[in-house]
């Protein structure tokens, strides 16, 4: 089965407000202030009409519930994400409008997927002949919340496929993930399409024939300037990101396997390239961000729990415990048991000194495939 990934960057702080703007103006459309429908977002009708605010992924969910809830409309979300037209996103848009093929024009949004606004994905794969674009939610929003944002995004992401002029592109199907039977009927209608259901999981899905169609529009030079301006935009968003701080947040707080270097570029909503390249002009790498944070967990663990050296060497994500003991001591010049023993001895509570129960430190769990 092949994937492509398009995963959305919650590390990106700031987003183009253009979105919500739109929201904003759809829900104007049938009698909603657009200062109703920014209500609690700290955005202003003024700041959106100039461009010069920017916006994060919590206003725009929290734009888009005000306007689902005070227009009536439970369609909203669609409507909205159906104007999102490509050349709404500037030279972004231009690069998949000149590519040579659908399947090129969704590896330059997986790219540049923050220009895009992508938030919620999709992820991208081809099962038994049939494309299939998924759309999902981190877990942080309420159950509307990402019926609503889901909703916006799958509408978006249609809007684009047919903005690419692909002759007679229809989805064969489009899964909400809402369970209502009226709602799915309406939105068919709205989106064009007759076959309209709920999955755990909103996806689109098309022929996969259509991935490798030639797009009429196709211009490799004007692509290849596209793609080019597309790079220096990323780097100039870059400079506004700590991004080796938000590799090691990713890599400190993995709940389960340490992810490895494309991982992490997904996450934050690159290509593996990008990643590399960025890092590069930071004078760091993944290998080298990895290595601190296993350094920075390993002598936490060791000094501070009792931990054995075989449970910390799998949660680190090492073969065994003998690879993790040779970089343990390569980071402090002493053996884990060593070091251990070492800071024991420095602790020496006051006598007649009270000690209250403390809380017990919060252990970042990582259960990593062995290095």
């Amino acid at each position: 089965m092949e994937r492509l990934h398009m995963d959305s960057a919650v590390a990106f702080a700031t987003l183009n407000p253009a979105e919500i703007a739109l929201i904003a103006d759809t829900a104007m459309a049938i009698g909603v202030p657009s200062a109703a429908t920014l209500e609690g977002t700290g955005l202003s009708p003024t700041a959106l009409l100039h461009g010069k605010a920017k916006a994060s992924i919590e206003q725009h969910v929290t734009a888009l519930n005000n306007a689902v809830s005070l227009s009536g409309d439970r369609l909203l979300a669609l409507r909205a994400g159906s104007r999102a037209h490509i050349t709404a996103f500037g030279i972004v848009g231009y690069a998949l409008w000149s590519s040579a093929t659908l399947r090129e024009a969704l590896t330059v949004a997986r790219e540049y997927a923050p220009l895009l606004n992508f938030k919620y994905g999709p992820t991208l794969s081809v099962e038994d002949g049939t494309a299939v674009l998924r759309f999902t939610d981190s877990g942080g929003l309420g159950i509307e919340e990402a019926e609503f944002s889901i909703e916006f995004e799958l509408a978006k992401v249609l809007t684009f496929l047919r903005d690419l002029q692909i002759p007679h592109f229809q989805p064969s199907c489009v899964r909400l993930l809402s369970s209502c039977g009226e709602h799915h009927s309406r939105a068919g209608t709205l989106l064009s399409c007759n076959n309209v259901s709920n999955d755990t999981v909103a996806q689109i899905r098309f022929n996969a024939a259509w991935l490798d169609h030639s797009l009429s529009q196709a211009n490799p030079r004007t692509h290849k300037a596209c793609t080019e301006a597309c790079d220096q935009l990323l780097e100039v968003q870059g400079n506004h990101v700590d991004l080796a701080s938000n590799v090691r947040s990713i890599l400190s707080n993995a709940s389960t396997q340490i992810p490895t270097l494309p991982e992490v570029a997904s996450t934050l909503c690159m290509s593996a390239r990008t990643l590399r390249r960025r890092l590069d002009l930071m004078n760091t790498s993944y290998s080298q961000l990895l290595d601190d944070v296993r350094k920075t967990l390993a002598i936490r663990y060791v000094g501070s729990t009792g931990l054995t050296t075989e449970i910390i060497a799998e949660k680190l994500g090492y073969s065994d415990a003998a690879n993790f003991s040779h970089a343990f001591k390569r980071w402090t010049g002493q053996a884990p048991r060593q070091y251990r023993a070492t800071s024991v001895a420095q602790i020496e509570l006051p006598k007649n000194v009270f000690v209250g129960k403390t809380r017990a430190p919060r252990h970042i769990q990582l259960h990593a495939a062995a290095a």
